[in-house]
């Protein structure tokens, strides 16, 4: 990777470079309102600017989203301008890719429902395998998280009170989510084993206790699909979207109201599936380093004053499973047809991914620390 130097740093306008301190500076672009910049660091240390026409997939710094799909999602912008060091950086953009691909597999979903009659009976077996395909991109978040939080409690936290930091020092924690919350790989931990066998503070371990019946659920469908080659029993293929039995143990702690049934003989729409595993793996990413963050001294942003969004070709799709979320229409076909009103509800949703339904106080904790305001739309 080449490498520039402090002074070459200062041609980036978003970047306090005298508050870099330890980190890796993620030279992300930079949108102003009207256009976007691009600095690529060339060999001999310099940095060639470039002022692209399009961005379609990346993190960018602004004061506001050059469009309304565009994502701001905390986890993204606190690791971004808080946490960037250099064991840091690839797990980062690690789980930054895996939340693109969960957009991009929902995406896929809806186009298959869409073009049903050109696929033809091949539909239903497609539309199995891209569903199952998330149960693991979802599973697979929760361990790259651990990892980075891993990282992050040995390497660079520093706790504000004096007992837990000895605490902290003497009580390395594992890389995986479920050594965390599991005893013996099988029965969950409550908050206080959790704090007590990993010198965890209290609101932590509770945020680790919170989050494991739904890892549990994404880590059995897992298990079945890997290693007992059992994935989910049919995909139907209807009028008003894909649908499931609601007796298969695939979608084992899913619940289905009344709103969700497409007929008398258990099949439902699989769509708050859908939206509860996107949704909550992302509200895990959130809720888990809100509670780490509010026992951590953090250095400042790399780009104080400016936040950090979250752009792609498929954030469109997050933003259609947010609305199914969040009560919305639990059918492909009623969404396509909402028109102007459910676009603009979606996209006035879009800017505040991580207070819909918080898992714990941790939400509106990390809300409060970064100093989240009403973002104007200019």
């Amino acid at each position: 990777m080449d490498q520039v130097t402090v002074e070459t740093l200062r041609a980036v306008p978003y970047l306090d470079v005298a508050g870099i301190g330890g980190r890796r500076v993620n030279l992300m672009a930079f949108w102003d309102g009207e256009r976007w910049h691009m600095w690529i660091p060339m060999p001999a240390g310099n940095l060639m600017r470039m002022n692209p026409v399009e961005a379609m997939h990346l993190d960018y710094v602004a004061k506001a989203p050059a469009s309304s799909n565009d994502l701001l999602i905390p986890f993204v912008e606190v690791m971004w301008q808080h946490l960037s060091y250099e064991d840091i950086c690839p797990l980062i953009s690690a789980i930054c890719d895996t939340f693109h691909k969960m957009g991009t597999s929902v995406a896929k979903l809806r186009h298959l429902h869409r073009s049903r009659a050109v696929v033809g009976h091949a539909t239903s077996d497609y539309a199995a395998t891209e569903i199952e395909y998330l149960a693991i991109l979802s599973r697979t978040v929760y361990d790259l998280l651990q990892e980075a939080i891993t990282r992050i409690w040995k390497n660079h936290v520093q706790l504000l009170d004096p007992v837990e930091e000895q605490r902290r020092k003497a009580s390395p924690l594992p890389d995986t989510f479920s050594r965390i919350v599991l005893r013996d790989k099988k029965l969950p931990r409550d908050s206080a084993e959790i704090a007590s066998k990993f010198g965890l503070p209290a609101g932590v371990a509770a945020t680790y206790a919170e989050l494991t019946p739904d890892f549990i659920a994404l880590r059995d469908m897992r298990d079945r699909l890997i290693h007992a080659g059992a994935g989910v029993r049919h995909v139907y293929s209807t009028e008003r979207g894909f649908c499931v039995d609601r007796t298969d143990p695939a979608f084992r702690g899913c619940t289905w109201t009344a709103v969700h049934k497409y007929n008398d003989n258990n099949l439902v729409s699989v769509l708050p599936w859908i939206a509860n595993v996107v949704l909550k793996t992302i509200g895990a990413c959130n809720s888990l380093l809100s509670s780490f963050a509010s026992n951590l001294v953090l250095l400042p942003p790399i780009a104080p004053g400016y936040r950090v969004f979250v752009r792609g070709p498929s954030t469109d799709a997050l933003l259609s499973v947010l609305a199914v979320f969040e009560g919305g229409s639990p059918w492909w076909s009623e969404s396509e047809d909402g028109g102007e009103s459910l676009d603009q509800r979606i996209r006035e949703r879009a800017y505040y991914l991580w207070k819909q339904r918080p898992h714990g106080a941790g939400s509106d904790a990390l809300a409060h620390w970064l100093g989240a305001e009403q973002i104007e739309r200019g």
